[in-house]
């Protein structure tokens, strides 16, 4: 259906191609508004009914934040449309996100390989941090002596020297 008729101006024809994408756009915003509670739901349900850890949580929630997001995409842009845009993600932001790709996959080694763990003491700038949690991107640690909170980036020992003692 056409705003102004059944008009062949090429303005009529712009303004046409926009008005009938507009309900799109205003659906996906629907979709992301309900799915993002949810899905942030899923992960805390995960992480405190189930007693999973935090990475497990995290990779769930990025995994179905992902999959929502490259569905919406394609049904508003189309598929060659996402094919190209995703290429470019690929390549440009992909060196932007390089320390978070690192944290990743060093999240991930430190996760299945048991290398750090909750409970292990580990020795960052000379002092001791005891760890609580092993997430998706980072390691929450308590130092030892003093009320003192850290979260280090999981990608901070490809760089540094890990030490630690393995309390069991």
């Amino acid at each position: 259906m056409s705003i102004l008729g059944d008009s062949d101006l090429p303005f009529t024809n712009i303004l046409n191609k926009a008005w009938s994408s507009v309900d799109d756009i205003v659906l996906c915003f629907g979709i992301i508004l309900v799915a993002s509670p949810i899905i942030l739901s899923i992960g805390k349900v995960t992480q405190h009914y189930f007693r999973y850890s935090l990475w497990v949580g995290q990779s769930i929630i990025f995994l179905l934040l992902s999959f929502v997001f490259l569905f919406l995409l394609a049904h508003v842009a189309g598929e060659t449309v996402m094919v190209s845009l995703l290429q470019g993600f690929g390549l440009g932001i992909g060196y932007a996100l390089q320390p978070y790709i690192v944290s990743l996959l060093s999240g991930c080694n430190y996760y299945f390989s048991g290398m750090i763990e909750a409970g292990d003491i580990i020795l960052v700038d000379g002092a001791q941090y005891k760890v609580i949690t092993n997430g998706i991107l980072y390691i929450e640690a308590v130092h030892t002596e003093k009320d003192l909170f850290l979260f280090l980036p999981n990608g901070y020992f490809s760089n540094n020297h890990l030490s630690k003692v393995k309390v069991r």
